[in-house]
């Protein structure tokens, strides 16, 4: 400070000088403040910055998080699109197997059930041609499978098997012994008579009271009379057949061969 200088601050008042010197620090301490309130005020704004920073990126990695997500998803949907167009497909060619079965199926429905026909129309013929024995068992079971025939409901397999099973129920007739009661129609009168099968061989009947016994000869379909002699042991072989006698050998007549 020059001399001038120092006299004016020489001729000032004591409590001006005082007060300027007072005052002096306080005015050169501004700058200072200011410098660390801008400083402070610079870290406030940086926080706030960094805040926003650090919450853009939390909001980065929560989209992120959930793109993965959302990815994985898709990629599962995908896996599962196609595992159920392979299950699709294995349907629809199961079903066009199904299909060419059902077809097939039908052809040979088309062809056996005419033959199932002509099966049962020979076995109806047969029993009509046959020894008269249990008529009305054998035309019900020939009237059954008819029935049978027409329905939808059944299968082609089971009215196969029904028929072949009347035809082996036919065969075993011929290698039976079997007596039974029932009706005989003869020269248009009915009566209860005890009938005795032996195999296809002979077909005898005897009344109920033992006196009367016929043959049947089927060469001129029609019932021969046997003798008195014959009615004891066509009554043996009668109760033997129902199992109420001892089987032993027996002497009856048969009947005469058919000549062709």
């Amino acid at each position: 400070m020059n001399t001038k200088g120092l006299m004016r601050w020489a001729s000032l008042p004591g409590a001006m000088l005082a007060a300027l010197l007072f005052s002096t620090p306080s005015l050169a301490a501004d700058p200072l403040q200011q410098a660390t309130a801008a400083v402070v005020k610079g870290h406030q704004q940086d926080k706030r910055s960094q805040q926003k920073i650090d919450q853009l990126d939390d909001q980065a990695r929560a989209a992120y998080a959930e793109y993965r997500a959302v990815e994985r998803q898709a990629e599962l949907v995908e896996a599962y699109n196609r595992q159920l167009q392979k299950l699709v497909s294995a349907q629809q060619a199961e079903i066009d197997d199904l299909s060419q079965q059902i077809i097939s199926l039908e052809q040979t429905e088309q062809a056996v059930l005419p033959m199932l026909a002509r099966m049962v129309e020979m076995l109806d013929r047969f029993v009509a041609a046959d020894t008269p024995f249990l008529p009305d068992e054998r035309r019900q079971r020939i009237a059954r499978l008819n029935n049978l025939l027409a329905r939808a409901d059944i299968s082609l397999a089971e009215k196969y098997r029904q028929i072949l099973e009347a035809y082996l129920i036919e065969v075993d007739y011929g290698r039976t012994l079997e007596a039974y009661r029932g009706e005989l129609v003869d020269n248009g009168t009915n009566r209860q008579v005890n009938f005795l099968r032996l195999g296809r061989a002979a077909l005898y009947y005897q009344t109920l009271d033992g006196r009367q016994s016929a043959l049947w000869q089927p060469a001129e379909k029609r019932w021969q009379p046997l003798a008195d002699s014959h009615n004891p042991t066509l009554d043996k072989a009668i109760r033997i057949a129902w199992q109420q006698a001892v089987p032993e050998l027996l002497d009856l007549p048969l009947p005469t061969p058919e000549v062709n």
